[in-house]
């Protein structure tokens, strides 16, 4: 398989028709030949000409839409980055340009949420929400480590804030569950469907273990202008790691529920427990 490199008439051609446009949808993505078992990449990069065209159609001023057929996350230009939307369709099938014309032309809210995280370099990998503490320090020394988007972001035509994250019990046993309540509002005027993804972290643990775990997850839908109460449970049993016996089991002490619409940190409300 040999990338075919950028054609100039053909991306010129492309910036005319973008210029008289009132937005563009341009679809890029992986191949085939390069999708499976034993088909390593030295590149996550988008081959081809792909990535000239998209910086030449981001030049235009012209609202982009990047639909992205990819069966892994690819490490996407500033150009795609900044655009005004990107889909993420994988291989989305028969029916796939039904849903993304609906989507583009907002006929339906959107409200997928990525399972992986989309790392800014291909130097970032391995990117994943859940590594091991001080697995990878916090941050490269030219690169931050925080990924382009990560592992449960999602965006729609509206927002919703988070709120008000409340314990109703902060010390608990290990045949207890941790129940809680947040308050969600939608501050825009489109109807919303949240994923409401609720982490666990372990403060101290005899053994390395994952800054944090997501446990359970909640689907409301909120109306433009609303607010709504999400009763959010988890058990005791759930918040457990694998010791240095390898027997997975709850240790005593301090844990915090993190709760918010996706594993990056700046997004999640905390809130303290403590397991006798």
């Amino acid at each position: 398989m040999r990338p075919t490199p950028p054609d100039a008439d053909q991306i010129a051609a492309a910036v005319a028709a973008a210029r008289d446009a009132d937005y563009v949808v341009a679809v890029v993505g992986d191949v085939i030949e390069l999708v499976g078992e034993g088909r390593s990449t030295a590149t996550l990069e988008l081959v081809g000409g792909q990535v000239a065209l998209l910086d030449a159609l981001a030049e235009t001023g012209t609202p982009l839409v990047v639909v992205l057929m990819a069966s892994k996350p690819l490490v996407l230009p500033e150009s795609a980055r900044h655009a005004a939307a990107v889909l993420w369709v994988a291989s989305p099938g028969m029916a796939g340009g039904r849903a993304i014309a609906e989507l583009a032309l907002g006929l339906i809210e959107p409200s997928g949420r990525l399972p992986i995280s989309f790392a800014r370099h291909v130097g970032q990998q391995p990117t994943y929400y859940n590594q091991i503490r001080g697995q990878h320090g916090d941050r490269y020394a030219d690169l931050t480590q925080s990924p382009a988007w990560a592992f449960g972001e999602g965006r729609s035509y509206t927002t919703v804030a988070y709120s008000d994250l409340v314990l109703e019990e902060s010390e608990l046993d290990s045949d207890d569950t941790v129940r809680a309540r947040v308050t969600l509002t939608n501050t825009g005027d489109r109807p919303a469907r949240e994923t409401v993804q609720v982490y666990v972290s372990d403060t101290v643990t005899t053994v390395s273990w994952a800054d944090k775990e997501l446990k359970t997850y909640r689907q409301v839908d909120v109306q433009p202008g609303a607010s709504v109460t999400v009763d959010i449970e988890v058990p005791v049993a759930a918040c457990s790691i694998v010791d240095a016996e390898g027997i997975r089991r709850v240790e005593s002490g301090a844990f915090e529920l993190r709760v918010g619409p996706s594993s990056r940190e700046s997004a999640l409300l905390r809130a303290s427990f403590t397991v006798r």
